[in-house]
């Protein structure tokens, strides 16, 4: 096994302990255990158990934000945020822990919450160049548009956090209707927004 394929290994057994234990549950015997290597080894490849969440964190907001990039051929603004809401619930399914990572509590260690805290500004940055796309906001006060897209995102983010939350203890609403729910509650707003912009 070469030295990538080993640490690909580590971190994939990394996610399945931390689901099973969270991060304060977690030990990196149990871990070199389940990658099927010695603790020294798994050491050689990352100096901590912070070190190895905050590598598995930002590896899992990569794949996030790859999941739900913005279309390649123009849409309506309807279509364009119901796109992505749909995109980021298919993503939250297959990845519960990743999402859980992301979005929820940070664990105390401090690299662990600068990994965390980075991961926000990026899945907030990644909806604010969403927003960026809508030519036109008409909003009540004047504002930078770049933080208005900001502070969009912002809520936005929170709105789809809160929702998927719930999701997960109301498993039997399937997931088209929770993308619709979403997209009712954030597409009424925009769409006074985004009064008379139909591109």
């Amino acid at each position: 096994m070469t030295r990538a394929e080993r640490r690909e290994r580590i971190l994939a057994a990394a996610a399945e302990v931390f689901a099973a234990s969270g991060y304060a549950g977690a030990g990196m015997r149990e871990v070199a255990t389940r990658a099927g290597i010695s603790t020294p080894v798994l050491y050689d490849h990352f100096a901590s158990k912070a070190d190895l969440y905050a590598t598995l964190l930002e590896r899992q907001v990569d794949a996030l934000i790859d999941d739900w990039s913005m279309p390649e051929t123009p849409v309506s603004t309807y279509e364009l945020f119901h796109g992505r809401v749909r995109a980021i619930y298919a993503w939250i399914e297959r990845n519960e822990l990743a999402w859980r990572m992301i979005f929820g509590e940070p664990p105390g260690d401090e690299v662990v919450a600068r990994a965390h805290h980075r991961g926000q500004a990026r899945a907030t940055a990644q909806l604010a160049g969403l927003f960026a796309l809508v030519p036109r906001l008409d909003l009540s006060v004047e504002i930078e548009r770049r933080r208005a897209d900001e502070v969009l995102a912002e809520a936005a983010k929170s709105a789809l956090n809160a929702i998927a939350t719930w999701w997960w203890g109301n498993r039997d609403i399937p997931a088209d209707h929770v993308v619709a729910l979403t997209a009712d509650l954030l597409w009424r707003g925009l769409r006074e927004l985004t009064k008379g912009d139909e591109s």
